[in-house]
């Protein structure tokens, strides 16, 4: 492999680690709130959503990418960037292509 596309390619996986870890989680007022926390420590770490739509809860925190919470059984089941979680909510056919 030639090595200038060695280079571009570990930058690439570099820079999209922080995606894959901020996928997962959510940081408020600097606590980490994961799947399978409770909604409870949610609620503690986080305060109220911006606005609620059933089990989906939305965060929009200062300065950070609006956040979608899914709550299932007062857990936190999924942890999604909004406009991700809006595109798979409004494809007609659900999650298959």
């Amino acid at each position: 492999m030639n090595p200038n596309y060695r280079s571009i390619l570990v930058a690439i996986s570099i820079s999209a680690a922080p995606l894959v870890t901020y996928a997962g989680s959510l940081e408020c007022h600097g606590d980490i709130v994961s799947q399978g926390n409770t909604e409870e420590q949610l609620l503690e770490a986080c305060g109220n959503p911006t606005s609620r739509d059933g089990a989906d809860w939305l965060y929009k925190m200062p300065g950070s990418i609006p956040v979608m919470v899914t709550i299932g059984n007062g857990v936190v089941m999924f942890i999604r960037d909004a406009d991700e979680a809006k595109a798979s909510t409004t494809n007609p056919y659900g999650d298959h292509p």
